[in-house]
């Protein structure tokens, strides 16, 4: 989410301002409104007035319980290769979200070859396709049905449903929900008050919790006192790892050292841009300016040519930016030298509590 945002979220929920007060009420309405439409469909699963499907091999779920970037796609990419290294064949089922073929249910990757690129299949199904060849990768919006096209086509032994903790209709096998360290309850209201897609006391359901953005295992996180009470599972925490810096007409690495002395500028159209901007000062590299972009946003020549702008104002002469915002750029040509900083999650604590459930599923 855009900082400004946040910075009138946060406005709004201690009612600062001449419109403080007005507008958080409005928030707390329509947040109640949700909160009966989120427990009502919930009541209906647990009822049995929904039907819930089992699939024929093991799900894993990966999802959050805030609006805003936690981590999913590469908690995904680290999940499926941990299950490859098992010797397993897992598959991974996403939306493909604000993909031209979103609602249907189509292959992205076989595991060989991928079907297809941005904006035909969404940002993150693409970006998931390149990072875990050998890996099948479906698109559907009903992830029961995506499952199964996994299984009989390929043979899936494992599904890893991307974003599937609110996807009730399908049974899982264990559910793992990630936080993100900077704000992890979403300023503790649902949507559109706060950020939280259901209450905290979701958090029963997930067998396990990963914090994202930690420092290091030893890292101390001051837990809220009411996700204390909410909690049961295990507490795992993760980090995020530069990879690798990609020049995105060549495809050719670039060496960090190289950015360093030049005036770089930086754009993103992704959940959390305050995490890409840490990303990069764990390289070193400050950029003069950050254009923002709402999630998923889909770049035009007009936004090449604002970009190109500020560059010029800034005296930047680099633009750097996230992969899966490069995989929004291929269709484009940017006027200026783009480099894509590629990262992966990695567990500083609590491997332990993922290899027993996963030796528990796959012993």
């Amino acid at each position: 989410m855009n900082p400004i945002l946040h910075q009138y979220y946060r406005q709004w929920l201690a009612g600062h301002g001449p419109w403080g007060r007005p507008v958080r009420g409005l928030l707390r309405v329509a947040s109640w409104i949700y909160g009966l439409v989120v427990l009502g469909r919930l009541g209906l699963y647990r009822s049995g007035l929904l039907r819930r499907i089992r699939l024929s091999a093991p799900v894993i779920s990966v999802g959050n319980i805030t609006a805003g970037g936690t981590g999913k796609t590469p908690f995904v990419i680290l999940l499926a290769h941990e299950l490859k290294d098992r010797g397993l064949r897992p598959a991974v089922v996403t939306r493909g979200y604000r993909g031209k073929r979103e609602g249907k249910t189509v292959v992205v990757s076989d595991g060989a070859t991928i079907e297809g690129g941005y904006p035909e299949f969404g940002d993150e199904a693409v970006l998931i396709a390149r990072k875990l060849p050998g890996v099948p990768v479906v698109m559907a919006r009903d992830r029961a049905e995506g499952g199964r096209e996994a299984i009989r086509r390929f043979g899936a032994e494992a599904i890893v449903l991307d974003d599937g903790f609110q996807h009730l209709q399908l049974e899982r096998d264990l559910d793992i929900v990630l936080l993100d360290r900077a704000n992890p309850l979403g300023y503790g209201c649902l949507l559109p008050r706060g950020l939280l897609r259901e209450p905290l006391g979701a958090l029963r359901r997930a067998d396990l919790i990963v914090v994202t953005g930690t420092r290091a295992a030893e890292d101390v996180w001051h837990i809220p006192h009411r996700f204390r009470e909410m909690r049961s599972a295990p507490l795992l925490h993760a980090v995020y790892l530069p990879t690798v810096l990609t020049d995105g007409k060549t495809g050719e690495a670039v060496a960090e050292a190289d950015l360093r002395t030049q005036v770089v500028a930086a754009f993103s159209g992704i959940a959390n841009p305050l995490g890409f901007e840490r990303t990069l000062r764990s390289l070193g590299i400050v950029p003069r300016t950050h254009l923002i972009y709402p999630d998923h946003h889909p770049y035009d020549a007009s936004d090449l040519m604002a970009i190109a702008q500020r560059m010029a104002a800034v005296g930047a002469t680099v633009a750097l930016t996230t992969e899966k915002d490069a995989v929004r750029l291929e269709a484009l040509a940017p006027p200026f030298t783009v480099v894509a900083v590629g990262v992966r999650l990695s567990l500083v604590g609590g491997q332990p509590e993922l290899k027993h459930f996963l030796d528990a599923l796959f012993p």
